[in-house]
């Protein structure tokens, strides 16, 4: 691989001292490397690998961030948990060796795609993890009423919904009660978040059905979310639309990569901290 960029969590590595080990790596593994430091979408054009410096929050970035180009992106976790990602920094240097050898494999991981539709006009974005609509911290239960493929399906009065993919149904989804699914897997869920309602509380779909979310005028106020990253507080009645997107988020896995081994062991290890206040 001959043009690499690199996205780093600046805020877990504020010295740089991870980013000073990735370029020994890559010097060590790939000497004839052009390696870029990736600031914008377009910086992503071209690249052969995206190496991702931090944790979860960070690769899901660089899924957006790297969206329509089709890059290979290679998670490096420096952070607490590091789910999604193939390796930690100190073995990085291993895991370029295998990448140089061809010992790897990329999986297509489904995004959605998400219009809203208010006052203001239509805006579209895009999400590796999830979609959630939430009342926020201090709001009111809200009401809404859930469609797929223009079908009426329930509607709801609690805390919010849930639309995940096969990526994120181990995140928020799995917390409120939704189902895991294998992250190839080409599904849809739908999880209820407190509903007061009895009902359709947790739905899997294929994904090529559209889910569209209608909020009334008895809300005050409430949230739309994208991989909890990006949030928009929302007053005015509104219709979210969400499908699956046109580009997969490509995730590089290496060739002794165990899905199951590490949901046992991240999912223990997430359970037991929580368990201990961390």
């Amino acid at each position: 691989m001959k043009k690499i960029g690199i996205l780093s969590n600046q805020d877990k590595d504020v010295e740089g001292i991870y980013l000073t080990q990735t370029l020994e790596s890559l010097k060590n593994t790939l000497p004839e490397a052009k390696v870029t430091m990736i600031e914008n979408h377009k910086m992503v054009e071209g690249l052969e690998l995206l190496i991702v410096l931090g944790g979860d929050g960070t690769l899901l970035s660089a899924a957006r961030l790297a969206y329509g180009y089709d890059v290979p992106i290679h998670g490096v976790n420096i952070g607490n948990l590091g789910f999604m990602t193939a390796t930690d920094i100190h073995g990085l240097e291993e895991s370029l060796l295998k990448i140089e050898e061809g010992r790897y494999s990329i999986e297509d991981r489904m995004m959605l795609e998400t219009t809203l539709d208010c006052a203001e006009g239509k805006r579209t974005y895009h999400a590796l993890n999830d979609v959630v609509v939430h009342k926020g911290a201090l709001g009111n239960i809200i009401n809404f009423e859930l469609y797929v493929d223009q079908d009426f399906a329930n509607s709801y009065r609690g805390d919010g919904i849930i639309i995940t993919t096969p990526t994120g149904s181990t995140a928020y989804n799995l917390s409120a009660g939704g189902s895991i699914m294998y992250p190839t897997v080409e599904a849809i869920g739908v999880t209820s978040i407190c509903p007061h309602t009895f009902g359709i509380r947790n739905l899997i779909l294929s994904s090529g059905q559209k889910i569209m979310i209608k909020v009334g005028k008895s809300n005050e106020e409430y949230f739309l979310s994208m991989d909890g990253q990006i949030n928009l507080r929302l007053t005015d009645d509104a219709i979210i639309t969400t499908k699956k997107a046109e580009h997969s988020c490509k995730i590089l896995r290496l060739d002794d990569y165990d899905y199951f081994n590490v949901l046992r062991q991240k999912l223990i290890y997430k359970a037991m901290n929580i368990q201990r206040g961390e």
